[in-house]
């Protein structure tokens, strides 16, 4: 029976002993040491390997996990950068986008006045002093375009140069730039800062685990006690010999070492006792917080593959948006059955809480799929591009709680979630989903736009038609409806290449639409005069973006 695999992170605490702390100080330095000579362009060979171990007091196995834990990290930042850069570069196509369209708006608005001035009878005094003002009105934004887009070009450089030749600033650089402003940051003087800035260098060390030695760990050792707790053996380097409750011989070489007993893991015990049982590795993490030491074991858990891989149930298709879970389930026909909007509200809470939501939303999107026996369809996507693309499609009033929104992370919690609960997940292409729920679902079933493109993200899982539909009406965000031009087939072109053509029209009509009502003002009642309860109407409806009809049933979880 195939199984699948889940990397587990548990953690415990303890109230410390002086070795950790010089632990963390000792690796901290070798780390920084090797980065530096790293930086200068040396490559790790055994004579830069010697200058390390040896003169520091630790075995050349501490000086390579350290060396490849530093090369995890330099990965990591590369890999960052090519997420920023991404991010960048899109907002780079849009800015220029938004100065091309404000330099074309500057040449009508130009000769708007010239015509004004041109009258035989004179200008109108009132309509040339509005014309002057939207000039100046479009000068300015189109100045701060160009300001905008510069900043972009210089961070774009920047970014590159990350991926290129990446660096770390050890300790954190929020707390580097600190230094720079004391009194804002509560320090006193100097000397606190560098109090702090030294032991946030020194607060943490990480030890790899190996299959091949008992206990899986060559460092560290995890003994399970009868009464449920653990003891803790951490094995030392020669350098802090002085800082051991004992030494004991293993191998022909005497081996300082410290005990930590009585530790509790309240979730997950079993988890470790099964992987001391089995001889998996084990992977230990010691970070120093405000209270007490914090110490992360990392194991791999086994489970059972998914007993549901077919579509005989239906599918539950699953699209993700800025503060909800749009789910939709279907039959085996791809006929909606029922949808849901799963809250997730990240805007103003800590990294945890964010976290924690998170991973309440795929928990709570793998109990559906479980209660109606279903595999869940979901975006294969880079969500950073997901992220981009909305930020670019969503007003400013939004712009905060989309910058609070972690898609990478979503995406990491359903998929723990399915393979811990043995749901079946499947990943596919979200090109053009949302315009094939908007346009050929929505209105049919009544459906909100998200739940319409959660529709078509599962019956895309199952393989089922695409096609455009008779009739290309559809509704905009405000309510009003529009009918996009037919494009004609040509040749046996994927239908994509349709809906490539449909999704260009469609950006164009709502371009328009938006300048439309911008220009229109605030909302007005039927005698013409501004209406303050219709605006905020207006407003809700289009950040809802729900297709306004009392025929929408989708139903909140």
């Amino acid at each position: 029976m195939s199984m699948s695999i889940l990397q587990q992170t548990l953690h415990t605490r303890h109230d410390g002993h002086l070795a950790l702390a010089a632990m963390a100080d000792l690796f901290s330095r070798v780390e920084r040491g090797l980065h530096a000579e790293l930086q200068k362009g040396r490559r790790f060979t055994g004579d830069l390997a010697k200058t390390f171990y040896q003169p520091f007091g630790i075995s050349a196995k501490n000086l390579d996990m350290i060396r490849r834990q530093l090369k995890g990290k330099l990965s990591a930042v590369r890999e960052g950068a090519k997420a920023r850069l991404m991010l960048i570069e899109i907002r780079i196509t849009d800015k220029n986008r938004s100065i091309v369209k404000a330099e074309k708006r500057l040449v009508q608005a130009q000769k708007t006045i010239e015509n004004e001035l041109g009258k035989k009878k004179g200008p109108n005094e009132s309509n040339l002093n509005e014309a002057r003002k939207k000039r100046d009105k479009i000068e300015f934004a189109l100045h701060q375009h160009k300001r905008r887009l510069q900043i972009l070009k210089e961070q774009k450089i920047e970014t590159e140069r990350q991926i290129t030749d990446p660096s770390l600033c050890f300790g954190s650089a929020k707390l580097f730039n600190a230094q720079h402003h004391l009194e804002e940051n509560g320090y006193a003087n100097h000397q606190e800062w560098l109090k702090d800035w030294q032991a946030a260098r020194a607060s943490q060390f990480f030890v790899e685990g190996d299959a091949q030695y008992e206990g899986g760990n060559q460092f560290v050792r995890l003994f399970a006690r009868e009464d449920g707790l653990f003891d803790l053996e951490l094995r030392l380097p020669q350098a802090l010999t002085p800082l051991s409750d004992e030494t004991v011989r293993i191998g022909g070489s005497d081996i300082p070492r410290i005990m930590l007993r009585g530790l509790s893991f309240p979730f997950g015990a079993d988890a470790i006792r099964h992987a001391l049982q089995e001889r998996q590795p084990l992977s230990f993490r010691f970070l120093k917080d405000e209270t007490s030491w914090r110490i992360f074991v990392s194991v791999e858990r086994t489970f059972a593959e998914p007993k549901v891989k077919n579509y005989r149930n239906g599918a539950l298709g699953i699209d993700v948006n800025i503060d909800h879970i749009a789910a939709a389930l279907t039959d085996i026909d791809g006929n909606v059955v029922r949808t849901w909007r799963i809250p997730l509200i990240t805007h103003s809470k800590s990294e945890g809480q964010r976290l924690d939501a998170v991973r309440q939303a795929a928990a709570e999107a793998v109990k559906i799929a479980l209660e109606y026996a279903v595999p869940i369809v979901a975006e294969k996507l880079d969500f950073s591009v997901k992220r981009a693309q909305l930020e670019s499609e969503t007003s400013r009033r939004r712009a905060r709680q989309l910058s609070s929104f972690a898609y990478s992370a979503f995406g990491q919690a359903l998929t723990s979630a399915c393979i811990r609960h043995s749901v079946h997940l499947v990943r596919v292409n979200p090109a053009y989903t949302s315009l094939i729920g908007r346009l050929k679902f929505a209105r049919r079933y009544g459906l909100s736009v998200h739940a319409a493109a959660a529709l078509s993200i599962a019956r895309r899982g199952m393989g089922l038609s695409e096609r455009l539909p008779s009739s290309l009406e559809v509704s905009l965000d405000s309510g009003d409806r529009v009918t996009l031009a037919r494009p004609a087939r040509i040749g046996r072109r994927h239908v994509w290449s349709l809906w490539r053509r449909v999704a260009k029209e469609w950006n164009a009509v709502r371009a328009e639409h938006a300048r439309a009502r911008r220009e229109a003002g605030p909302a007005v009642a039927r005698d013409g005069k501004p209406d303050p309860a219709a605006a905020r109407q207006a407003q809700a409806s289009r950040a809802s973006g729900r297709w306004n009809s009392p025929r929408e049933v989708e139903l909140v979880a």
